[in-house]
């Protein structure tokens, strides 16, 4: 099962394994389990009633390479998304395979109905041409390989057709989600009708997969159960950052961010710097500035530890300083919902908030997060930031 998310929560960690188009590709610990169920399914049941004759060795040989084309086939899935997010103007960090398929990250939420409809479809329509284009090479085999080929281009489709059912977050529940973005303009509503819809089906599903482990489908009845499962915790967790983004979207930074934050000059010794700003301070990071006044990047007491204490002495801030370019920064009339997607998938990543070219606050993930739970705690109705 595919899903392209946006900031989301659940598969941001894993192996890394390549990088594709600048988009990392991730595999989870719990892709064994879907590697070792698929290859033995095959290798036991599938291929040796298709394909008489030949031994076990081949069996689980092919059944093994199928496994790894399948993951293969997700990662094309979760790619379609991913290129047509870019197109859209939607970044994507990283793609992960896990249990239950792919998941591709995007940086920020589509801005337009029709982009997130699209980058919804993109992924089904990548499975159906995997899935036709093996059943059109098919006839030209026989045996063992014809039998590969015509299951792997059915589980593409089937992947296709599975992911365009409307149980939000899969990617038919997206595009229910964008449709009906699109002909009410309103896309929090949207994503509650379609976060009910996917908890319906995802209910339908855990009812279905009870019946057919009950009939003797085991196996079958409890994945049904566990994606129906899925479908529901996922959707209520994005309805529930909905419910937070909303009243997010409507407070500044500058009611968040911890203002006039005390900075260092790039050209203070590390030794100095422990001894007058850190050892006296109650941050972790602070801005560095130039002798002349503008601000040039930010150092974090992490950076400071990795170098020897000997060389404190010899070694300025400026020198193992994130410089200015790589640290994230915005404008003090943006947005805490967009500060939140700035941020998100670094538990340690700092904001620098400017009002034009001058430095006026620092936001670090602790002030979002109590941010987040006063409004978790309070309900979104109640909750009120003085201006």
């Amino acid at each position: 099962m595919g899903s392209a998310v946006g900031d989301d929560q659940t598969m941001d960690t894993g192996l890394t394994l390549v990088h594709i188009r600048g988009i990392e590709i991730r595999l989870s610990g719990s892709v064994v389990v879907i590697v070792a169920l698929v290859t033995w399914s095959l290798a036991v049941n599938m291929l040796p009633e298709v394909a008489e004759g030949y031994g076990d060795g081949a069996y689980w040989s092919v059944a093994a390479l199928l496994a790894v084309a399948l993951l293969a086939g997700l990662v094309a899935h979760e790619l379609g998304h991913s290129i047509v997010a870019a197109r859209e103007g939607v970044g994507v960090s990283s793609i992960t395979l896990w249990m239950f398929g792919g998941v591709a990250r995007l940086e920020s939420q589509p801005k337009t109905a029709r982009s997130a409809g699209r980058i919804a479809i993109a992924g089904p329509a990548v499975s159906a041409a995997i899935g036709v284009a093996a059943l059109a090479v098919e006839p030209l085999f026989d045996g063992l390989t014809a039998a590969a080929i015509a299951w792997y281009g059915v589980i593409n489709l089937a992947l296709a057709v599975f992911n365009l059912l409307p149980a939000f977050p899969m990617d038919g529940g997206r595009m229910y989600q964008a449709w009906w973005w699109a002909r009410t303009q309103d896309q929090d509503d949207a994503t509650r009708r379609a976060v009910s819809l996917g908890r319906t089906m995802g209910a339908i599903m855990i009812g279905l997969g009870a019946l057919e482990a009950l009939s003797g489908a085991a196996v079958g009845g409890v994945w049904l159960i566990l994606i129906g499962w899925f479908v529901r915790e996922a959707g209520r967790a994005e309805l529930d950052q909905v419910t937070i983004l909303d009243p997010l979207s409507k407070l500044c930074v500058a009611q968040v961010m911890t203002a006039d934050p005390e900075s260092v000059v790039e050209t203070a010794t590390l030794d100095s710097f422990v001894s007058h700003s850190v050892l006296g301070g109650r941050h972790t990071t602070y801005p560095v500035v130039a002798v002349e006044g503008h601000v040039v990047g930010l150092v974090n007491l992490q950076a400071i530890r990795s170098v020897d204490r000997e060389r404190w002495a010899q070694t300025t801030v400026g020198s193992v300083a994130t410089p200015l370019a790589e640290v994230a920064t915005i404008d003090v009339a943006a947005s805490v919902a967009d500060v939140m997607e700035l941020m998100a998938g670094d538990a340690r990543r700092r904001t620098l908030v400017f009002d034009s070219t001058r430095l006026v606050g620092i936001i670090a993930p602790a002030d979002l997060t109590r941010l987040v739970a006063a409004v978790q705690l309070a309900g979104p109705e109640a909750f009120e930031l003085p201006n």
